[in-house]
């Protein structure tokens, strides 16, 4: 047993896990963690081996996205039973729709925009209200305030990354689940006799034979799902501005031409993904870059890590905007690739755009540093700027 991996706990990985990917990538790239009771795959080949080879490491399985969200989601499911959910929701999500939902994501970001002060939390006060609005007029969801639909995110997130067991964590993320079924099964009754075109709708009657629509039983899972990644754009959105603003060369490239936004949101998902890890279970076992994984074992693939390997970025721990172009796996990898993977770059651009539009000399507040934590989710909590003159560049 390696003498390093037997040492890992959640709380060192909470910190900057960074480093211990980097030491997992050399010394051991598929190791049992005894500690955490999971295998490890931190290596870019081995880690879409995890998410592609769908026969040995399943996502069907017990979890507490699971318990969550209920049996059966999209992205929970396997074979005929996730190709159905997926297509009929994949239109929705599909790269002609990339136009559309920035289009929608300027609109409702431009107010939240406009009301920040001189020095403000850019995490609550601007990116996830705004996300969040242009995400619910996008998917045609009922009427739901923001603030709630923040709410459920928050908890049902913290909930599927509840590893050390907290009892109010998990009970918060239940909560959340069931207020979202009571708020959106009289919806999916109505949308079941009359189709809207709204999200829900879709998953009720796409591919459906005629005269018959999926229970609400079986789609409201995947719904929750859905809802779970609502904070997700307005994460990348916040860790790409960090990432700029901790590189005043790179902050001014993008002020001077601000094409170069997305450039910055596909390093930022390469170099400091919000998704630092996906979760599979091994069906049989399996041999994996030396290493005999059982049947039945977890597996995290850490596509934080996979992002940073060596063997395949040149510089992998530095943030270059002009970095060749080049795949990543910060919204998954595969048939299992987060639902919105088309859209989502395009909603955290045009929340970028909005934000250095109206104001272009914002700067990190030094007074007030930002918190930023955890590994399979890498989560900013807060990011404090000053909106006046930026900080002189180091």
């Amino acid at each position: 047993m390696n003498d390093f991996a037997a040492s890992i706990t959640f709380d060192r990985l909470g910190g900057d896990p960074y480093p211990i990917f980097a030491r997992l990538r050399r010394e051991a790239p598929v190791v049992l963690l005894p500690k955490l009771d999971l295998w490890m795959v931190t290596r870019w080949d081995g880690v879409r081996q995890v998410l592609s080879a769908y026969e040995s490491f399943t996502s069907a399985f017990p979890s507490l996205a699971t318990q969550i969200f209920g049996e059966g989601s999209v992205l929970r499911a396997e074979g005929d039973a996730h190709a159905d959910l997926r297509a009929a929701v994949d239109t929705r999500f599909a790269h002609e729709r990339v136009e559309q939902v920035a289009t929608l994501t300027r609109e409702a970001a431009r107010p939240y925009a406009g009301g920040l002060s001189s020095r403000d939390e850019l995490m609550s006060g601007y990116f996830e209200p705004a996300a969040s609005t242009a995400l619910a007029r996008f998917l045609g969801l009922p009427d739901v305030d923001t603030g709630t639909l923040i709410r459920w995110a928050r908890h049902l997130s913290a909930g599927m990354s509840n590893f050390m067991a907290d009892p109010g964590v998990h009970e918060r993320a239940l909560a959340a689940a069931t207020e979202i079924r009571q708020t959106i099964e009289p919806c999916a009754r109505k949308a079941a006799d009359r189709p809207d075109g709204s999200v829900l709708s879709q998953l009720l009657h796409s591919g459906c034979p005629p005269d018959t629509v999926r229970s609400a039983e079986n789609v409201l899972p995947t719904f929750i799902e859905i809802l779970s990644a609502f904070l997700e754009p307005a994460a990348g959105a916040g860790l790409t501005l960090l990432a700029l603003l901790q590189h005043p060369v790179q902050m001014q490239a993008v002020r001077d031409d601000p094409r170069l936004i997305r450039k910055a949101v596909h390093e930022t998902l390469r170099w400091l993904s919000p998704n630092g890890a996906l979760t599979r279970r091994t069906t049989r076992d399996v041999l994996l870059a030396g290493q005999i994984i059982p049947a039945g074992a977890t597996v995290m693939a850490v596509i934080a890590s996979a992002g940073r390997d060596e063997s395949v970025f040149t510089d992998p721990d530095t943030f270059d905007i002009n970095r060749d172009p080049f795949p990543h796996l910060g919204l998954g990898y595969s048939r299992h690739a987060c639902l919105a993977a088309p859209v989502v770059g395009g909603i955290i651009a045009a929340l970028l755009e909005v934000l250095l539009q109206q104001h272009p000399r914002l700067s990190l507040d030094p007074g007030r540093p930002h918190d930023l934590h955890g590994w399979k989710f890498r989560v900013l909590t807060n990011l404090h700027v000053r909106i006046g003159d930026p900080a002189p560049a180091s």
